[in-house]
């Protein structure tokens, strides 16, 4: 027991040694009076900006650099604010991005492609033919004359009154 305080009290002695100013860096205490006196004097305008100069902060027009670190161009129009890219007219992304043609037609906002008259697909996403009988809102496919099923997807017969009478039937 008494070597492992002894051994822990010399760690702690060498730990706190180890890592100590100089004796010629230490401040020595001083008194000192009840108000402050600053060393440090203020820069006027015109040094001060060869300071920022100096470090970096700024260039010699102040315009180079923007707070948030955002380099621009001369007209500023280089990058938007959000660090996208534009074009010279400000056309080719819009603000989410989306490419856009010449005439701004090929894509919808959501991003679903159109045929040159815009009745290839519908905004739901289905296909139609060119009379758009091929399928109703809901997907279900047709017959020419728009018999062979019923929106409840029941099989009729030519006539309709096949099953009707089988259903009579059994009820009865």
């Amino acid at each position: 027991m008494k070597r492992q305080v002894l051994l822990s009290l010399t760690l702690s002695m060498l730990a706190s040694t180890a890592f100590a100013l100089p004796a010629a860096d230490q401040a020595t205490p001083q008194v000192k009076s009840s108000h402050s006196v600053y060393s440090q004097t203020v820069a006027d305008g015109a040094n001060g900006n060869e300071r920022l100069k100096e470090k970096g902060l700024i260039t010699q027009d102040g315009y180079d650099k923007t707070p948030q670190g955002q380099t621009l161009a001369s007209d500023g129009s280089d990058r938007t604010p959000q660090g996208q890219t534009l074009a010279s007219d400000g056309s080719d992304r819009t603000p989410q991005g989306q490419t856009l043609a010449s005439d701004g037609s090929d894509r919808t906002p959501q991003g679903q492609t159109l045929a040159s008259d815009g009745s290839d697909r519908t905004p739901q996403g289905q296909t139609l033919a060119s009379d758009g009988s091929d399928r109703t809102p809901q997907g279900q496919t047709l017959a020419s004359d728009g018999s062979d099923h019923t929106p409840q997807g029941q099989t009729l017969a030519e006539g309709g009154g096949d099953r009707v009478i089988e259903r009579n039937a059994s009820l009865s």
